[in-house]
């Protein structure tokens, strides 16, 4: 009998906990939503609602970049790449031929520099010690990740050390911006690098295949959907969807309530990081839609019960998560972006440098995968 009673209340307990959290969660989104609607107006409403829905639909296809590049490395499983590129594809056929579509956006082309390839590798390696990349350390987050609750913060630390070093890094060396195919026109422009982008997406496809893989008619699905969702943010923003610049402000508003007069730093000084630095987190794009993935991924954890599913990594794996956060912040200052501002967003650009951070970084994570036993990781 007292089994019997007992039980109800061990089912109801998890039950009260995930709607009281998801309560909390979509009532907090209407708070800021509301807050941006006067900041920003109904732009930036838009752009706060689209990150929501990129953070639910990456938790909820479970849509990554670190596990899929460590399968790819240790494993041999390369249609998570496959995929990455079929992402890729999609968004370049708007982001390239933008001003001939009649969008008053453009894609991202960053100069490629020494800088960049150093921030690369460092990034790769964090990525595979935190275990997450930019945007998997948002939704992870949301989701209630005890790794990412340390990662996240470390990331943003990171990020700042990442702003100071920058200025001085970018004297290494650099080519200036790259654009493949630069001189042809936008239709050229776009069928030049859908063809490069097409050979790296059919050539892991066909990889997978003679390796026995299949491309999931979910992952395909997952692809459309984000692809949908980047058109919506590039179309509304002006430019591709970025994570890491919103880390950077968050890390540098935080270092100024300190006393730390940042604003002094060169970075800090340029006309984009100033005014971001002047105005509130919630005008600034990055910061704004980070907020929005995170509400988005909490929510939908919270309608799944996944938020009272997660169980707390060991110290060894919370030490890991603290190094990978501030190696992945710096490495994303100093390589322009992550795997959603660099990889994705640039390669969709047409620009030389995402191709060469997918390189590099996928290099770092190699070295990733070789030290995380020592964390108590699985290769």
């Amino acid at each position: 009998m007292s089994k019997a009673a007992s039980m109800p209340s061990a089912v109801r307990r998890p039950l009260s906990f995930e709607r009281g959290s998801l309560a909390l969660f979509a009532s907090l989104a209407v708070l800021i939503a509301g807050l941006v609607s006067l900041d920003t107006g109904l732009t930036g409403v838009g752009l706060f609602i689209l990150g929501g829905l990129l953070g639910a639909m990456f938790l909820l296809f479970q849509y990554g970049f670190a596990s899929v590049w460590r399968h790819a490395l240790v494993r041999g499983e390369v249609m998570g790449l496959a995929a990455h590129f079929l992402l890729i594809g999609l968004c370049a056929i708007v982001f390239i031929p933008a001003s001939s579509l009649g969008l008053s956006a453009a894609g991202t082309v960053a100069p490629v520099t020494i800088s960049l390839f150093v921030g690369a590798f460092i990034f790769g390696l964090g990525m595979q010690l935190a275990n997450g990349c930019g945007s998997g350390v948002l939704y992870s987050f949301g989701s209630g990740s005890g790794r990412m609750m340390v990662a996240l913060p470390f990331f943003i630390i990171g990020s700042v050390l990442g702003s100071f070093l920058l200025p001085s890094a970018l004297g290494w060396g650099s080519a200036g911006p790259v654009a493949i195919a630069g001189g042809l026109s936008d239709g050229l422009r776009t069928i030049v690098n859908l063809a490069f982008i097409s050979v790296a997406g059919f050539g892991f496809y066909l990889l997978g295949r003679h390796r026995g893989q299949q491309l999931s008619k979910r992952l395909v699905l997952a692809c459309l959907i984000i692809a949908a969702l980047c058109w919506a943010v590039f179309v509304l923003s002006g430019h591709p969807w970025g994570v890491t610049f919103g880390f950077t402000l968050w890390g540098a508003k935080l270092a100024q309530d300190i006393g730390i007069p940042v604003e002094n730093f060169t970075f800090w000084q340029w006309p984009g990081p100033a005014r971001a630095l002047s105005h509130s987190l919630l005008s600034d794009i990055s910061s704004l839609m980070n907020i929005g993935m995170v509400l988005g991924a909490a929510m939908v954890a919270a309608g799944s019960g996944q938020l009272s599913r997660q169980n707390w990594p060991s110290g060894q794996q919370l030490v890991a998560a603290a190094v990978g956060g501030v190696l992945m912040g710096i490495g994303a200052r100093l390589s322009f972006g992550c795997n959603i501002g660099a990889f994705l967003g640039g390669i969709a650009s047409g620009s030389l440098h995402g191709w060469i951070w997918f390189v590099v970084a996928m290099t770092g994570s190699w070295a990733g995968i070789q030290i995380r036993p020592r964390f108590g990781l699985e290769k």
